[in-house]
């Protein structure tokens, strides 16, 4: 019984937590409410509170639990397997930053993220180192010491310019209401180019 009760409240928590994330995201945080999250979670006010002392508790734990699985779809596509480095790179950048593009709260989520009176740095600036040096240690696997000296940079130069397009790309897309796919496909494309100059680059899976 202990065992089922835990699966329903970890249940119960991924539920208010992907219900705040978004409440959070469309009013912003100081407009953002308890009862709102609470009917968003369809919890009661008072189930709310037995999870989160308050609302920047709530905060806090949304963020973290987005940038986790972030992180996590960001490994999954590194890592698969048979698939060739643009292909991987392209779908990790769009776990990282793809995620909301085509959405409603696409740009409120990224504002509120990178807002300083939010006082994120703390939890914000690990997740984005992470990601940085997983994205670089993908890209050294694939380079050949050749690919290092006739190129002049290293993995992590091309991991930290490939973020910054994909940073452009996303506030691009958002700003001309474009789909997902829509980013996906010009990640797709500066990531090739980049890759292009890889002499051992393996070969593009479909």
């Amino acid at each position: 019984m202990a065992s089922i009760a835990s699966t329903s409240d970890s249940a119960r928590r991924e539920r208010v937590l992907a219900a705040a994330l978004e409440v959070f995201g469309r009013y912003g945080f100081r407009k953002a409410s308890m009862d709102e999250i609470a009917r968003s979670a369809d919890i009661s006010r008072q189930g709310l509170y037995l999870h989160f002392a308050n609302k920047d508790a709530l905060f806090r734990a949304a963020v973290r639990k987005e940038l986790d699985t972030a992180l996590g779809d960001v490994s999954r596509c590194l890592n698969e397997e048979g698939a060739g480095l643009d292909r991987r790179v392209v779908g990790a950048l769009d776990a990282w930053l793809g995620r909301y593009v085509g959405s409603m709260l696409a740009p409120d989520i990224g504002n509120l993220l990178q807002s300083p009176a939010m006082q994120l740095g703390e939890m914000v600036d690990p997740a984005i180192a992470a990601f940085d040096a997983r994205l670089a240690a993908a890209i050294a696997a694939a380079m050949s010491e050749n690919d290092r000296k006739r190129l002049g940079v290293t993995p992590e130069e091309i991991a930290g310019a490939l973020h910054t397009v994909a940073q452009g790309a996303k506030y691009l897309s958002n700003a001309r209401a474009e789909s997902r796919e829509e980013f996906k496909a010009r990640m797709t494309a500066a990531v090739r180019v980049v890759f292009a100059g890889f002499g051992n680059t393996p070969k593009r899976t479909p």
